[in-house]
């Protein structure tokens, strides 16, 4: 049985989507209604922490839906039934449709028919198996009882679709993972440091500059970016935490941390979700933390730091040399102040920029670049 013209022009459309991620819906839209479905979306098998996927159009609410339900009323296709679809794919087949693993009776009882499937016109599933890189993945394609249970002949189309499906999802992958590496190479060549993580907090892919930042008072921690210091371990964690429970698409500006070095300058680190570059689709990588050694060379000039800040031009200088990584007393004796002179001024810098650590100063104003003295 051969494609149909319809359902060719959609796997053209998704080969497009590689390239244009944000046509992802709508070419899985066309994909869905060609194959008789009204809504479809990818998985991958056995996988702890799945890449963000796309889905179709209208299969949003759907999944907002299911995700909603979740805890009460499970999907029995991703529980119980899992086993069971994973049969067929041992056994070699290239389709399954919900006659195969469900019953009657169990179609007529479970909650998830009740409150999650039902309510979208969403009762009857087939799906599409297909291989990528030695993994077993599929293509869940949906339709309401409106238009009946999927067909041995609907199974036969989604078979042959199938290799179809496992190119575009291979170079999908792989445009992802070279994405992702080509951006840590463009940072790497702006002396920027950088690495990205993925879903779980752990780090994928590290540029040389990140890497020669790791030591006793910052490293790696079974495979996830830790700090020696507790309190700065502490400001890092919530800062990844918060970066990476952003939802898709979600991507926003979050405030840097300052991790304390004993032995080094101090480090900013800064997190930007992998949204914030482009598509995160069929990419493991969901976070990228960008790490700037706080050495000298970046200290912000004094009229950065006055126009920002509306800091006076006293608060500025001293400001301006203790993001250079100077102590206070040295900070003092290079502007030729007391002590006690300094320590004002810089309550002074600490209330105008809302920190109350030099630290916290620090990574604050070392965003302000170039340097100025």
């Amino acid at each position: 049985m051969p494609l149909t013209p319809r359902t060719e022009r959609a796997l053209e459309a998704c080969y497009d989507a590689i390239l244009a991620p944000s046509r992802w819906s709508t070419a899985l839209q066309l994909l869905a209604e060609s194959l008789g479905g009204v809504s479809c979306t990818f998985y991958e098998h056995d996988r702890d922490s799945p890449a963000s996927l796309p889905i179709s159009t209208e299969h949003e609410a759907f999944n907002d839906l299911w995700a909603r339900n979740q805890a009460h009323a499970p999907d029995p296709h991703v529980g119980p039934y899992l086993e069971r679809c994973n049969v067929f794919i041992r056994a070699g087949y290239g389709s399954a449709i919900e006659h195969q693993f469900s019953t009657e009776e169990e179609r007529r009882t479970l909650p998830y028919l009740k409150e999650t499937a039902r309510p979208e016109k969403r009762e009857w599933l087939a799906l599409a198996y297909f291989s990528v890189e030695g993994g077993d993945w599929c293509l869940p394609i949906y339709r309401g009882e409106d238009r009946g249970p999927f067909t041995p002949t609907d199974a036969r189309r989604l078979t042959k679709v199938g290799p179809s499906l496992a190119k575009i999802v291979c170079l999908a992958r792989k445009f992802a993972a070279f994405d992702a590496a080509s951006k840590l190479s463009v940072l790497e060549r702006v002396n920027s440091a950088a690495v990205v993580m993925d879903a779980t907090g752990r780090v994928t892919q590290m540029n040389l500059p990140a890497q020669n930042l790791l030591g006793a008072d910052f490293n790696l921690v079974r495979g996830r970016p830790a700090a020696h210091d507790p309190a700065s371990n502490c400001r890092l964690q919530q800062l990844v935490s918060s970066a990476l429970h952003t939802a898709p698409g979600g991507a926003q500006c979050y405030a840097p941390v300052v991790v304390d070095r004993d032995e080094a300058p101090w480090l900013l680190v800064e997190a930007m979700p992998i949204t914030a570059f482009g598509s995160d689709l069929f990419s493991s990588g969901r976070l990228i933390l960008l790490l700037t050694d706080l050495r000298s060379p970046l200290r912000p000039g004094s009229w950065r730091l006055c126009a920002a800040f509306g800091l006076t031009a006293a608060e500025a200088k001293l400001a301006a040399r203790l993001a250079s990584g100077l102590g206070i007393d040295a900070a003092a004796a290079s502007l030729g102040v007391s002590r006690e002179t300094a320590r004002s001024q810089l309550k002074g810098a600490f209330a105008k920029t809302n920190t109350r650590r030099q630290a916290e100063l620090a990574g604050l104003l070392a965003r302000l670049r170039p340097s100025e003295s």
